[in-house]
Order: C-alpha cells, then sequence, then structure tokens
C-alpha cells in the first residue's frame, strides 16, 4: 500500500508521521522522492495553504500517472468556516478547475485506475483535534486569558469541534471573537494558551508542536473519542479510513 499525502499546513507532517507509526504498526515508511516508492512507502508535500494545496494535488495527479504505483492520493485540510462536507465538496470543485485549466495544459486530468482521492477535513483546524485531549487540559488556569476562554467554553467537557459554533465569519473580516477574525485562529489561539500553561511558558509554535506528536498525546484523543463518542467527529473519519485502509 502506497501514499502520496498532500498537507495544507506545515504542522501535520510531523505530527501524523507519529500518529502513522500508531496507525500502520511501523509497517509503512516514508520516502524522500515520489518516484522512490515500492510497496508499504509513503511521500508527502506541506505548507501550501489554501487554495495552493489544490494545485499541490493537480501536480500530484500528474506524478501519479508517471509513477503509478500509488493506491490512495490524499489531501488534508482545514474546514476552517466550513462544514467538511462543503470543505470536500469545495476541493473537488477547484481540483476539477485546476486540471481542466487550459493555461496549465495539465496532461493528465485525473488519477489512474488504482489510485484513489481521499480528502481528511481537520475541522476547524488540526488545533481543534489537540483541544481533545484532556490530561493536558489545564484545569486551574492561572492567566486571565485561559480562564476567559474556559469560561466561554470549556473543552474539556464539550466538544471541541464545537468551539464557537455560533462565531460566522464576515469576508471582508470585521467580524472577531476574541481578537480573532476566523474561527481557525481562535482554535488555534485556545490551544496555545493551554500549551503555554501546561509547558511553564514554552510557546506552541506550528513548525515545532513538541509534545503532540507523540504516543501519549494520541492514546489520550483515542481515549476521548472512547468516552464521549459524539466528540472530534472528523478525526474519528481520519482513523476510519486509515484502519479502514489494509481491508480495502
Amino acid at each position: 500500500m502506497n501514499f502520496y499525502f498532500v498537507f495544507e499546513g506545515k504542522t501535520e507532517p510531523m505530527v501524523y508521521q507519529f500518529w502513522f507509526k500508531q496507525l500502520f504498526r511501523n509497517l509503512i515508511t516514508e520516502v524522500n522522492d515520489y518516484q522512490d516508492v515500492e510497496n508499504n512507502n509513503y511521500y508527502y508535500v506541506s505548507d501550501m495553504g489554501v487554495p495552493d494545496c489544490y494545485n499541490a494535488v493537480a501536480n500530484a495527479i500528474q506524478d501519479i500517472n508517471e509513477v503509478p504505483k500509488y493506491d490512495y492520493l490524499v489531501l488534508f485540510i482545514d474546514a476552517d468556516r466550513y462544514s467538511a462536507e462543503e470543505r470536500i465538496a469545495e476541493a473537488h470543485q477547484r481540483i476539477f478547475e485546476r486540471l481542466n485549466d487550459r493555461k496549465k495544459a495539465y496532461l493528465y486530468k485525473d488519477l489512474p485506475s488504482n489510485c484513489h482521492l481521499e480528502i481528511i477535513v481537520q475541522h476547524v483546524c488540526i488545533e481543534t483535534w489537540f483541544l481533545g485531549n484532556r490530561k493536558f487540559f489545564v484545569r486551574n488556569p492561572q492567566t486571565e486569558l485561559l480562564k476567559k476562554y474556559i469560561d466561554y467554553f470549556d473543552v474539556s467537557m464539550n466538544n471541541p469541534e464545537d468551539l464557537a459554533h455560533e462565531f460566522i465569519q464576515s469576508e471582508d473580516g470585521t467580524r472577531e471573537i476574541f481578537g480573532y477574525r476566523t474561527k481557525a485562529l481562535f482554535h488555534e489561539a485556545y490551544f496555545r494558551a493551554i500549551f503555554k500553561e501546561r509547558m511553564k511558558g514554552v510557546a506552541y509554535h506550528k513548525s515545532k508542536p513538541r509534545e503532540v506528536p507523540s504516543e501519549p498525546y494520541f492514546n489520550q484523543l483515542l481515549k476521548r473519542i472512547q468516552a464521549n463518542p459524539k466528540h472530534l467527529a472528523s478525526f474519528q473519519n481520519m482513523l476510519l479510513f486509515f484502519r479502514q485502509v489494509p481491508n480495502k
């Protein structure tokens, strides 16, 4: 089984590399060039954001047709202000538009028959999932900012994916929640506040997530969804896909 991964952000590769070890029990290994895949390998590109990640998928389709050894092309993308269903529909539409852009003149418009496109949506963003770790949560916050966040919405008790669900972003960016113009930025800020207090003043950086890419952190997320099956639905969808892959 071979995978070609397109990660929208810079944090995802560092985190998923650890998660893959748990999900695949070290049975798949990374290669440095897409042409090097043989069996049970994965190759990835990352950190291009939206909408450039759709261009990356279109380019990946060209690579996979040249080296038809891949079983899955997987795009990892934040939902941000959209629902998971809306983001998936948008992704398919944008990828189709890029593949059929006459200026780009792509040779291949679709994947070979042995390869399938999967879109993993992180709702609202990957930091939303990180908020699901109850053991990492700060129950007696010392900073006023974190106290305000928890008073507004306690992510240890409530589904992190519902954080700021009532907030509707404006196209011109005039609406804000706790000083942030997007739901995703607020979710990230909430996690940053927890991280800084838990880590004794050490800041969370997307390029250096520290404690998150680890087996204990991943196991706490599993415990969260076992205790609350209705929480972190998009995280559960990701798990379901990768757990079913060997049977496919």
